[in-house]
């Protein structure tokens, strides 16, 4: 080499490959043309809201606008909600636009996003799809940005700083770049529907599935009347619905909110509970590794037989998880081949999409997941979905409750009937007359929407306010206890058009030896907020007892 007989050449080797097969575009529908000519033909850059029903075909719309970008040279930006769902995303856009794709989430190595990173900023792929994180992709010349599954809360970063919500800074980087930002939904948030209300967002309705068929439909079953009509956490109608589709060889999902075997353990003699001893929050059972967890600080311990109280054998599970309904699944399905998919089962590496591919593969017949499986997922195999317990979600203290558990169950029931195949749902709760239920059966989000708006307007909570959280947290329970309430004591002197709530304990009082306490400030607009917000900062900032988290619009106190 230095007497140049031979070149030595360094190039780039990524470590993903590109190989999926290109395939023709599929043939859009009327309803798909009409509102990919309406965001194309506008001199204005809105932001859109698209409000699609699930199986509408959102999807491709996203894929013709991406197209046109390609087309003028420009580069575009897909956001999905979950790490989950990006392998399916992206092996939908390899299929269309072949290796012009980069993904960036954080379940990739740090190897990986570099390799991604370098092929963005060399310009080798122009569409990257990814988490909230890949917002800020170093592109140039951005001609498109899709947010998909607006709903979600997982595009707000709530619990480390920077705290930012990806949503935000899509409109912020779209308005520099001169180019749509399209938030599409089966199910917009509160927030976006009323801005597309307004006129602040532009929107674009899609109200029919692409294939001309009906929504699934929706049966509630009362678990109140079922107490005698069950097997174990099944009442009689799913199990039979679920056999009817196994046998026909077709496919079913189940949701239910809760990973682990059981939500808390007990004893039935003293009443005795095994908690976290950092956290102040039951220890959940999970019967694989025969442990149990804390889902928040990560300490687990071995399940003791004997109460460590009352010294008697009478430990007892309480509770359900994913792992209980699994094993139940297992005995009353026993020849059936059980998926369970939920943050236990999906840690380990490419897991997520190893799974998805073997269900879609129809390897599994029957798909058990978390909220995971909820959104985005597109099997034509899936003629029935079931969920669990459609209260896990509804008995959450937070003022977007109802939001979210509308949201799942009608992002869950959009699952089933996505091809030819007549879809049916079926969901357990123990309050069917709740109105968030009651809409969910009869797929009207528009019902839903003026309902939640009453109340939120009643009860002074977005988007009619905006709200600020102050989370004041430290070690010494007692010294935290008092600075929140001389910080209360400020804010009610400084603030004169702010509703101040508080300070009261967070949801979970003690988190990793920490105690916390919470104000809430509800406010349309007050000049003065940010000012009286920087000097409590400033006041605390050398304090080590004491640490002042700040946090305008939370997705969730």
């Amino acid at each position: 080499i230095k007497k140049n007989i031979l070149v030595e050449e360094k190039i780039d080797h990524y470590r993903d490959s590109y190989n999926e097969k290109i395939e023709p575009k599929k043939e859009l529908t009327t309803d798909q043309k009409r509102l990919v000519n309406e965001v194309l033909s506008s001199n204005e850059t809105y932001p859109y809201l698209l409000y699609g029903v699930t199986g509408s075909g959102k999807t491709e719309v996203y894929m013709e606008l991406i197209e046109d970008a390609l087309k003028k040279g420009k580069t575009s930006i897909v956001l999905v909600p979950e790490i989950s769902l990006t392998p399916q995303m992206v092996l939908r856009f390899q299929k269309r636009f072949g290796d012009n794709i980069a993904a960036i989430h954080s379940a990739l190595s740090d190897g990986e996003k570099y390799d991604e990173w370098r092929r963005i900023v060399k310009k080798e792929a122009k569409i990257v799809i990814g988490a909230r994180s890949a917002i800020f992709a170093p592109l140039d010349n951005i001609g498109m940005i899709i947010v998909d599954e607006e709903h979600s809360d997982s595009y707000k970063q709530d619990d480390s700083n920077p705290r930012y919500n990806a949503k935000e800074i899509a409109i912020i980087r779209a308005k520099y770049h001169n180019c749509p930002v399209i938030f599409g939904s089966a199910t917009p948030s509160l927030e976006a529907f009323a801005r597309a209300k307004k006129g602040v967002f532009k929107l674009l309705e899609l109200p029919n599935r692409i294939n001309g068929k009906k929504l699934p439909s929706i049966k509630i079953i009362d678990m109140n009347e079922m107490m005698k009509k069950t097997r174990g956490h099944f009442s009689l109608d799913l199990l039979d619905a679920v056999r009817e589709r196994i046998e026909k060889g077709e496919q079913v999902i189940l949701l239910l909110n809760r990973r682990g075997y059981s939500s808390f353990v007990t004893c039935k003699n003293c009443g005795y509970t095994f908690k976290c001893p950092n956290c102040d929050i039951t220890l959940t059972y999970h019967k694989t590794s025969n442990t149990l967890r804390c889902h928040y600080c990560g300490y687990g311990t071995k399940v003791y037989k004997i109460c460590p109280e009352c010294k008697e054998e009478s430990i007892n599970d309480l509770g359900v998880g994913t792992e209980k309904i699994e094993e139940e699944l297992n005995k009353l399905f026993p020849d059936s081949k059980i998926l369970r998919m939920d943050f236990d089962t999906t840690s380990r590496k490419g897991m997520h999409e190893k799974m998805i591919r073997a269900f879609k593969n129809h390897e599994y017949d029957i798909l058990l997941g978390t909220q995971i499986v909820s959104k985005g997922l597109d099997f034509d195999n899936v003629t029935l979905v079931g969920v669990i317990n459609a209260d896990t979600s509804l008995n959450i203290p937070d003022f977007r409750s109802s939001e979210n558990t509308f949201s799942l169950l009608a992002q869950v029931a959009g699952r089933a009937g996505r091809s030819d195949k007549e879809g049916q749902v079926i969901i357990q709760t123990f309050n069917p007359d709740h109105y968030a239920i009651q809409y969910t059966k009869n797929h009207d989000y528009i019902g839903f929407y003026n309902k939640e708006m009453f109340i939120r307007r009643e009860l002074k909570y977005p988007p009619f306010y905006y709200i600020c959280y102050i989370r004041i947290s430290g070690k010494d329970s007692k010294y935290i206890f008092d600075e929140s309430n001389k910080i209360r004591r400020v804010l009610d002197n400084k603030l004169n058009n702010t509703i101040i709530l508080g300070p009261s304990t967070c949801n979970i009082f003690k988190l990793n030896n920490i105690y916390r306490y919470g104000i809430i400030l509800k406010y349309k607009s007050d000049a003065d907020l940010r000012e009286v917000l920087n000097k409590i900062i400033d006041h605390y900032k050398d304090n080590s007892k004491i640490k002042i988290d700040i946090n305008f619009n939370p997705s969730h106190f």
